[in-house]
C-alpha cells in the first residue's frame, strides 16, 4: 500500500512538472538530438508548438550543435581516377543515429565507366555532387542527392555550366543559403579573369565574379562584376545572407553583395595572407559578420570582424587538447605532423584538420580533439583531398500538425 502511495505521489510530481510550460522547455531543451525532439513533439500539440517555437529552436543549436554523420573524401590519384569514400562518424550516444549513419553509408552516387561523382557541397542532409569524366570535358554536370532519403530521385541540373580549367578562369564554388520556409538555394560562383580586349595577349589585370541561381532545375544568371582590384588566386568563399565573402587577393577579403552587384573589401588581420597563411572563413550566429580561423604552429585562433575591425575571439592550442587526455590523441602524435585546415563548420563551432595520415575533428567549444579516419597508404599519395562533412538535418523537419496524430 505505501509503495502505491509513493508510486502515485511520484507520478503526480512528474505531472506537475510536465504542466509547467518554463521547467517543460528545460527538459526539452536537454534531449540532445533534433531526432529526439521531433519525437517528443509528437506527444501532443502543446508539446509540439513548445519544441517548433523559433526562439526555442535556437536556444536548443546553442546547446545542441548538429552533430556529424560522417565525412566524403576524394583525392587525386597519380596514376589512377579520381576515388571518393564515405567515413561515417558515430556520435555519442550511437544507437541513437546509427540508422540514420547506415542509410547514408549504403548510399552510392551513379556513375558509369571513366567517372567520378564527388560530393561538392553539403548542407542539411543535401549533398551537391559534381560528375567528372571524359564523357563531359570541360562540361560540368551537376546533381543534388538525399541520402537520408534514398527513394527520393537525385535532381539533375542543366544546362550544364562550361567550366575552362586553363586562362582565364580562376575557379568555381558552390554555395548554399537557408530560406525562411527551410528551403535550401544554390549558387555557383565561378570566377574568371577579366582581358580588356577579346583575343588580347596582355596578361589581363582584374578578373570577374559570375553568379548562378539554380532555378528550376536551371542555372540562371543571377550576378555579374567586375571588380577593380589586382588579379589573385582563387581560395575559399562563404555565403553569409546576401554577401559572398571571397579570398582572392593577397591582403583582402572580396565581398561580393548579390542585392547591389558591387564589390567591397574587408583587409585581413595583421599577418595573415592569401595564401600562404592556413585560414578560413566561417559565419557568426547571427549571419551579421565573419570569423577568420587560422592555423599556425599548432595554435588555432578565431578571429571576428566587427565594427570594422578584427578581434580574437578564442585561442586554442592543439598540444593541450592532446596534453589534456580527453581524446585519442598523443602529445607525440600531435607533434608528429604539420596540421593543415580542411573544413571550418558553421559558427566556427568545429575544425576538420588534416595531420598527416590522420583526419582530425577538433571541437573548439569543448576543446577536444579526436581522430576520425586513418589514411591508407595509397591516399598518402594522393595529389590532393577534400574533406566534405555530412551534418544532421538543421533545423528539424516536424511533421504538419494537421496530419500528425498527436494528442490534444
Amino acid at each position: 500500500m505505501e509503495d502505491d502511495t509513493t508510486t502515485a505521489a511520484a507520478k503526480d510530481a512528474v505531472s506537475m512538472v510536465l504542466r509547467l510550460d518554463g521547467l517543460l522547455i528545460e527538459i526539452l531543451l536537454r534531449v540532445g538530438f533534433p531526432t529526439t525532439l521531433v519525437r517528443a513533439a509528437a506527444v501532443c500539440k502543446r508539446w509540439y508548438h513548445l519544441a517548433s517555437d523559433m526562439g526555442f529552436l535556437r536556444r536548443f543549436r546553442k546547446l545542441n550543435p548538429p552533430r556529424l554523420l560522417g565525412l566524403y573524401i576524394h583525392g587525386s590519384p597519380v596514376s589512377s581516377p579520381i576515388t571518393q569514400r564515405f567515413v561515417p562518424v558515430l556520435p555519442e550516444p550511437p544507437e541513437l543515429l546509427a540508422a540514420a549513419v547506415r542509410t547514408v553509408e549504403g548510399y552510392s552516387f551513379p556513375t558509369r565507366e571513366s567517372e567520378a561523382n564527388l560530393a561538392r557541397h553539403c548542407r542539411n542532409g543535401s549533398v551537391f555532387t559534381t560528375l567528372c569524366g571524359d564523357l563531359y570535358g570541360y562540361q560540368l554536370q551537376h546533381e543534388v542527392h538525399n541520402p537520408l532519403c534514398p527513394r527520393a530521385t537525385a535532381i539533375s541540373i542543366n544546362p550544364r555550366l562550361t567550366f575552362n580549367p586553363a586562362p582565364p578562369a580562376t575557379g568555381f564554388e558552390v554555395l548554399t543559403r537557408e530560406e525562411e520556409d527551410g528551403s535550401l538555394s544554390y549558387y555557383y560562383v565561378f570566377m574568371e579573369l577579366s582581358y580588356d580586349e577579346i583575343g588580347s595577349t596582355v596578361p589581363p589585370k582584374h578578373w570577374t565574379a559570375r553568379v548562378y541561381m539554380l532555378q528550376d532545375g536551371i542555372w540562371r544568371s543571377h550576378t555579374t562584376a567586375t571588380p577593380r582590384i589586382p588579379v589573385g588566386r582563387a581560395g575559399h568563399s562563404v555565403l553569409i545572407q546576401n554577401k559572398v565573402y571571397m579570398t582572392v587577393t593577397m591582403r583582402d577579403i572580396s565581398v561580393l553583395d548579390l542585392n547591389t552587384s558591387s564589390f567591397s573589401t574587408v583587409q585581413l588581420p595583421d599577418g595573415v595572407q592569401h595564401p600562404a597563411s592556413d585560414f578560413m572563413l566561417s559565419c557568426t550566429p547571427d549571419g551579421s559578420s565573419i570569423y577568420l580561423v587560422e592555423l599556425k604552429d599548432f595554435q588555432l585562433c578565431i578571429l571576428i570582424y566587427k565594427g570594422g575591425c578584427w578581434s580574437i575571439a578564442d585561442t586554442i592550442l592543439l598540444v593541450m587538447c592532446a596534453g589534456l587526455m580527453i581524446s585519442d590523441c598523443t602529445i607525440e602524435d600531435a607533434h608528429s605532423s604539420s596540421p593543415w585546415i580542411k573544413h571550418v563548420g558553421d559558427h566556427a563551432e568545429f575544425v576538420l584538420l588534416q595531420m598527416g595520415r590522420h583526419v582530425r575533428y577538433l571541437d573548439t567549444r569543448c576543446r577536444t580533439l579526436r581522430t576520425l579516419y586513418e589514411m591508407s597508404a595509397e591516399e598518402q599519395t594522393w595529389e590532393s583531398i577534400a574533406i566534405i562533412p555530412f551534418m544532421m538535418i538543421w533545423p528539424p523537419v516536424f511533421p504538419s500538425l494537421r496530419n500528425c496524430n498527436v494528442q490534444k
